[in-house]
């Protein structure tokens, strides 16, 4: 990590401040497959997002904190920025003490941080846990959240997104999101529940309701990992609703060596669609800030269901489909 630290003086609180430049570069090569076809591929974000990071944080003093984030995502094999946003994941500023923390700007949809922070592989290509991007929003726009401070373990938070606020009665993308996270001991919890609206007038106008349940536990020789989550929708418009259950598990072979298992089933609402998925993975760590990877995953599509790799081919409905990757990925 390159850091500039910069101290000044603030009045009588003596604030200092800092500054750091941070960052991942992840890229592999990938032989994607389904009933009808393949492809060799360059992979790249396969366990997460190439990314550059600026933050800093400012001590007001008296447990007071100021604080900003502002991460870029990119694809390394073409060096483009992910959908077309300069900082594709969090821009934030907030303000943190006593009190809890509150942040603002373009943040993480609580749900998709607690399916992907307690996933068994936390990684995009083996995780079942994309099986529910495409129901949720992994980032919200126009966001606020607040964060209690931590009480035996708890905190709780909640946010709120304004939607598309530059089209005057439109409500689209507006939600809010309740969120409790429990670590305490070997067991760590996640529950949350939010609402988000979708509209794009005359043909869709729906509300969507997801519950989320992610946990682990560490036995101490591996963790056992566990998850729920259920999509409802009311209004017009709306994709099928659907289940996801989690179930898998994570142990650190050596102290340079971690493999991973994960079992994912997706179930649509009302419909012969369903898919079920495994996925496989192992990490070395060469370093402290360089890992090598392999991951594996399979996927079995039932009914009219497409799911698919990771940025890998669309299977025709119905169609079987599966990955088989190594990659590095080096941290800064």
């Amino acid at each position: 990590m390159l850091t500039a630290a910069v101290a000044s003086a603030c009045g009588s609180a003596g604030a200092q401040s800092a500054v750091s430049v941070s960052g991942a570069v992840d890229a592999g090569i990938a032989y994607v497959k389904t009933d009808s076809t393949s492809q060799m591929q360059l992979a790249t974000g396969s366990i997460a997002a190439s990314s550059l990071v600026f933050q800093g944080t400012e001590n007001l003093g008296r447990g007071y904190n100021a604080f900003f984030l502002l991460r870029t995502l990119f694809f390394t094999d073409t060096g483009e920025v992910s959908a077309n946003r300069l900082y594709g994941s969090e821009s934030k500023v907030g303000l943190s003490g006593p009190q809890g923390r509150i942040e603002a700007g373009r943040l993480f949809n609580p749900t998709h941080q607690a399916l992907v922070f307690k996933s068994p592989s936390q990684s995009n290509f083996a995780g079942a846990f994309n099986m529910a991007i495409g129901g949720y929003q992994p980032y919200w726009n126009d966001s606020v959240r607040y964060t209690t401070p931590n009480l035996y373990g708890a905190t709780f938070a909640v946010q709120h997104s304004f939607g598309d606020t530059g089209v005057s009665g439109n409500n689209n993308a507006a939600g809010t999101a309740y969120a409790i996270n429990y670590d305490l001991g070997n067991l760590s919890l996640s529950g949350i529940y939010e609402t988000v609206s979708t509209v794009a007038l005359p043909a869709v106008n729906y509300r969507a309701k997801r519950s989320t349940v992610m946990g682990v536990y560490d036995f101490g020789f591996m963790k056992a990992h566990a998850g729920f989550f259920n999509e409802n929708h009311g209004g017009f418009g709306a994709p099928l609703e659907f289940n996801l259950s989690i179930l898998g598990v994570s142990k650190v072979v050596t102290g340079a060596l971690r493999v991973t298992a994960e079992y994912g089933h997706k179930d649509f609402k009302n419909s012969a669609n369903q898919a079920n998925y495994v996925g496989l993975a192992a990490f070395y760590s060469l370093s402290k800030r360089t890992t090598l990877y392999s991951e594996i995953n399979l996927i079995n599509n039932g009914g009219a269901a497409q799911q698919g790799v990771y940025r890998g081919i669309v299977p025709r409905p119905g169609e079987n489909t599966s990955g088989y990757m190594v990659g590095m990925r080096h941290t800064f």
